[in-house]
């Protein structure tokens, strides 16, 4: 080296110096561990909160299961299935149905309104309503033709 250069110009500290590029190097190793812990810390929290909510998601499949497997094994049984019969309208063989039907407002307004002992008039005419729309044949047709609409 020469001594005619002045000595505060080697005293001027480089950015690419060896130590501060290790330094650098050191660092940016550093920020990226950071980074990628960080980033497997938040994926791994998402993961076991998506797995907590598919097991009570799974209890409550297996509620709803072990509810179905008890109404299947009660609807199964003789007793549902006679009742399921009676509904639609089924009857065994040597049975007397009997079908009730409510009454409308006006037939009980009606006959809140006739005296004790109905007159003949009044059965006659009863009589022609239940031949032409008002009795208990029609109720039943009317109900089977609903039951298909």
């Amino acid at each position: 080296m020469s001594t005619s250069e002045p000595k505060a110009s080697r005293a001027k500290v480089h950015l690419a110096a060896p130590d501060r590029l290790i330094w650098l190097v050191v660092g940016a190793i550093v920020l990226w561990g950071v980074w990628a812990f960080g980033s497997e810390l938040m994926l791994n929290l998402r993961l076991n909160h998506e797995v907590q909510s598919l097991r009570d998601g799974n209890a409550q499949l297996a509620a709803s299961n072990g509810q179905t497997r008890k109404e299947v094994s009660v609807a199964a049984s003789p007793a549902a299935m006679e009742e399921a019969a009676r509904k639609a309208g089924f009857a065994r063989p040597s049975e007397q149905v009997y079908v009730i039907v409510k009454p409308t407002s006006s037939a009980g307004a009606a006959a809140v309104g006739e005296s004790a002992v109905p007159s003949l008039a009044g059965a006659a005419t009863r009589q022609a309503a239940t031949k032409h729309g008002g009795g208990v044949i029609d109720a039943i047709e009317k109900w089977w033709r609903n039951l298909w609409h």
